[in-house]
């Protein structure tokens, strides 16, 4: 059914939403990510087109942002810039591809280029591992090997990767910039909705976290700061990811109320906790070993709090 709508000649998202909602093939993710993020035209006659079009774009950002950066850098671009360079160690440092030169030069440009060109926020921690995403998913349809655990070489389309997933990150950090402003606005207002959903579904719980002065910052600020990419392993961040971009009014939105269902999950053991055993069992969540399973019930729990 995916198959047939992403290569239908006009794409019927909220169709393709639907879909998607229930997880999507690795080899067709790319292309699935890229129509319900917009970056893909709903007309399969116009999709090649738009490609060039923005891939020429972007390699007119490496000329001009990147490698002409000493002609125009500020005080800001070169904070900015050391901190991509310390980051880009940290970034999925477990797989092996991420430990190669190659693949950190492209991060290094991608996060260098969009932080020059949204200044507003500037380049912040978090904004790495949400591109590191993109990369593997953009990247497994090209690559023999399975990238987020062998070691290889990059695919030979690297380029139009690339690219492509500088404006898909461009688009989501659209969506969720305030996440990363000073002070993280966007995110404050995300715990406090995570917190009234929990007193509204649990208020033993809520009422135990405020006994034990626990706020949502203390442990769910990652959580929401990386969309979860440190929460699971990456087979599941990507089904996950399926769900959170089928969502027609951004990422931020179910990311919310899967942050609630993460916290209720485990609401029996957390009323038995004092402070430090909270943050400890929160921050430090039993989740690698996880399967489809408890992830798809995570979600089921998410999008019952949504509706």
């Amino acid at each position: 059914q995916v198959l047939s709508e992403i290569y239908s000649e006009e794409c019927d998202i909220p169709k393709l939403r639907a879909l998607a909602w229930h997880g999507v093939p690795y080899d067709l993710r790319p292309t699935v990510w890229q129509l319900l993020l917009g970056y893909l035209p709903q007309s399969n006659k116009r999709r090649q087109e738009t490609l060039e079009r923005k891939r020429s774009e972007y390699f007119q950002h490496i000329a001009l942002i990147f490698e002409a950066r000493q002609d125009h850098q500020t005080e800001k671009h070169i904070k900015d810039l050391k901190q991509i360079e310390d980051d880009i160690p940290r970034t999925q440092s477990q797989i092996p591809l991420f430990r190669t030169e190659p693949l950190r030069t492209i991060l290094r440009r991608l996060l260098y280029i969009w932080s020059v060109r949204h200044p507003a926020s500037g380049y912040v921690q978090g904004i790495n591992d949400l591109c590191s995403v993109f990369l593997l998913v953009f990247m497994q349809p090209f690559c023999s090997y399975r990238v987020t655990s062998e070691e290889g070489g990059l695919p030979d389309n690297i380029n139009e990767i690339e690219a492509d997933v500088f404006w898909c990150l461009t688009i989501i950090m659209d969506s969720i910039q305030d996440y990363f402003f000073p002070q993280s606005p966007g995110i404050q207002r995300a715990l406090s909705y995570i917190l009234y959903i929990v007193a509204r579904v649990d208020s033993d719980l809520a009422e135990h976290f405020k006994t034990q002065n626990l706020e949502m910052i203390h442990f769910c600020f990652r959580w929401l700061n990386c969309m979860f990419v440190r929460e699971f392993p990456l087979e599941l961040v990507f089904r996950l990811w399926d769900s959170l971009l089928s969502m027609s009014d951004g990422i931020g939105t179910l990311s919310v109320y899967v942050g609630s269902a993460m916290v209720l999950k485990w609401a029996p053991e957390l009323k038995k906790k004092d402070f430090n055993e909270l943050v400890m069992f929160l921050q430090t969540l039993n989740t690698k070993a996880w399967t489809e399973r408890e992830l798809e019930e995570v979600l089921s729990r998410a999008y019952l709090y949504f509706s």
